[in-house]
């Protein structure tokens, strides 16, 4: 990745606004991690070692299945950029692995199909 493009990404992860409250609260974090709204549906991110979990619920806060979410996270841990791909896991979950443990401040994007509608969204990580 040219190291424009890489500032560029860096800059927009850790820049990235919380989440536009155009549908309102966000819900509850209930698996300890931070929300934030991805095209009128809710996500939960979580980080914790090597393990990436993401939760995703509807506008009202209803549970989307993960068999109809697709998607891949990229992760900055050290000033570096991870692409982890993510997999149905249990209920609302997808799931995968990063290669190094997360650890220090790092920033998250995630890259979604919900749906069949494309979503995003953007977390700041901290140590």
């Amino acid at each position: 990745m040219p190291k424009l493009a890489h500032a560029v990404l860096i800059g927009g992860l850790l820049l990235s606004p919380a989440a536009a409250l155009a549908h309102g609260e966000p819900p509850q974090a209930t698996h300890g991690g931070q929300i934030q709204e991805a095209h009128e549906n809710w996500v939960e991110l979580t980080v914790s070692g090597t393990q990436v979990k993401l939760y995703v619920s509807n506008e009202a806060g209803k549970p989307v299945p993960a068999n109809q979410v697709s998607g891949t996270a990229s992760v900055l841990v050290g000033g570096k950029i991870y692409k982890v791909q993510l997999v149905p896991g249990t209920g609302n979950s997808l799931e995968g692995q990063l290669p190094v443990p997360a650890s220090g401040v790092s920033a998250a994007t995630v890259f979604l199909k919900i749906g069949g509608q494309p979503a995003t969204a953007r977390f700041t990580l901290g140590s």
